[in-house]
């Protein structure tokens, strides 16, 4: 159920109604309507959801007894197994079809039709993350069943994030009895709610048809019009993918609920190690504190750091998807972090460190920054390695930025980084701006105001609606 659509709005609504109408029924109730929401994926998906959620619930509450070491690996086992099965099976067998040069699957093969659940990625995770806390007592066990499903599966952050983690949001679900109507909540909830949307019917769907058209004729771009490419996927899947994040911020405000931010505007970083504290914020810092750590972290030296470092990208970047491209790009960022540490390392010795405070400095470094991401882009759109790396030595030749014919395009990019930065500093002071708006404007100005911006974004949701990126990862 997209978020964007009448009947998600008509569960919301009637969601809403019920939790301020019963505060005594909050569990239940939100227990239900997660339920009514996952189910459009399917009786089967919801089904495994259920069963793989009091699995890891009553693991959990094993995880204080006697054999809890053995009960933590068993139901990281488990979930990690049941993401592998239905996310990558296919894959390693097409894989060591290819290797061996041998035919392991048939057209019938009851393994060609599995299909992937929505949100399995992000809700193994978070349940990981669930269990490893528990498991070294930086959170207790949920109260119940139905608070540990309420916390995995509520509806705003179910399928794209962000991964909560335990004492981010289960005091929040233990004391939902407690929430009250709060007007501040519900501006903040409308304000991310309408920026989602804008950001998703507006600026996503409106680049997708155009970076489908690119990246389907692949082997026949130029240079040039490989960076076109680039360019406009790059924003079409950070609006898509931030839009969700926003709007899932939104709805858990109306609830009275906080999620993790998952956004920063990635762009206006200078570094990896800057973009991934900017970009799919919650998934970095599970990288790090359930892969990265764990492997040692910085611990034992600047060679196991960096290869610690290349582990936790790779995975990372097989996290995303079940193909050769993403493993790559999960691999280039590791490789590009090392680089990076060395560079900064260098940088120390030399006794450039003030270079950092220069303006111009870190202007240049974020317009060189953002073309590497773009590269990096290329590796998780294209279709297969081979031509995602042909295309890339076509946009690294002198020629490649000749953008003759391709102004417009340009020009469409250069509005939406600007559209970026005004993001920025909306962000940055949101709370000034608020302050401003409510002083200068009067109530019947804005109420004008936000039924203009409600009309607009109506007419636009009448459109074609396309699934977030991200539901499929």
């Amino acid at each position: 159920m997209l978020f964007h659509t009448p009947e998600f709005f008509s569960l919301m609504i009637v969601s809403l109604v019920l939790f301020y109408a019963f505060p005594r029924w909050r569990i239940p109730m939100l227990t239900v309507a997660n339920i009514v929401f996952y189910i459009v994926a399917g009786v089967g998906n919801l089904i495994l959801f259920l069963a793989m959620t009091a699995f890891t619930y009553y693991c959990s509450k094993a995880l204080r007894g006697s054999y809890s070491r053995f009960f933590l690996w068993f139901s990281i086992i488990v979930n990690v197994a049941n993401l592998l099965f239905f996310k990558y099976t296919t894959f390693l067998i097409r894989s060591v079809e290819k290797g061996l040069g041998v035919s392991l699957l048939t057209e019938n093969s009851f393994l060609l039709k599995i299909v992937l659940p929505i949100g399995i990625s992000f809700y193994t995770f978070q349940m990981i993350a669930y269990l490893v806390d528990v498991y070294k007592k930086r959170w207790e066990p949920a109260q119940s069943v139905f608070h540990f499903w309420v916390f995995i599966s509520f509806y705003a952050h179910l399928v794209a994030g962000p991964i909560m983690r335990g004492s981010e949001f289960m005091p929040q679900i233990d004391n939902l009895r407690k929430i009250r109507f709060s007007a501040d909540n519900w501006r903040l909830g409308a304000f991310f709610l309408s920026l989602g949307i804008f950001k998703k019917v507006v600026l996503a769907d409106y680049l997708t048809p155009h970076v489908d058209s690119f990246f389907q004729n692949t082997a026949n771009l130029t240079g040039a019009e490989g960076w076109i490419a680039a360019y406009l996927f790059a924003f079409q899947i950070f609006f898509d993918f931030s839009a969700y994040s926003e709007m899932a911020l939104g709805i858990a405000y109306f609830f009275g609920l906080e999620l993790a931010v998952n956004f920063r505007t990635p762009y206006l970083s200078k570094n990896p190690t800057e973009f991934w504290r900017r970009w799919h914020i919650t998934l970095s810092n599970w990288i790090k504190d359930y892969i990265y750590i764990p492997l040692g972290g910085s611990r034992n030296g600047e060679i196991r750091q960096f290869t610690n470092l290349f582990i936790a990208m790779t995975i990372s970047g097989i996290w995303h998807g079940a193909s050769w491209t993403f493993v790559a790009w999960g691999m280039f960022y590791g490789a590009l972090a090392t680089v990076h540490k060395l560079y900064m390392m260098l940088k120390e010795k030399l006794g450039l460190g003030f270079l950092d405070k220069s303006r111009i400095y870190q202007f240049i470094a974020i317009i060189v920054f953002f073309h590497i991401t773009c590269i990096a882009w290329v590796l998780f759109r294209a279709e297969g390695l081979r031509t995602a790396l042909s295309l890339i030595k076509r946009m690294l030749t002198p020629q490649a930025f000749n953008f003759d014919g391709h102004y417009l395009f340009l020009g469409i990019v250069i509005g939406l980084f600007v559209l970026h930065i005004l993001e920025y500093f909306l962000h940055k002071h949101r709370t000034g701006l608020g302050v401003w708006w409510h002083n200068y404007f009067p109530a019947p100005v804005r109420a004008i105001l936000y039924t203009a911006v409600a009309a607009f974004l109506i007419l636009f949701l009448k459109g074609e609606q396309n699934t977030f990126i991200y539901f499929q990862f």
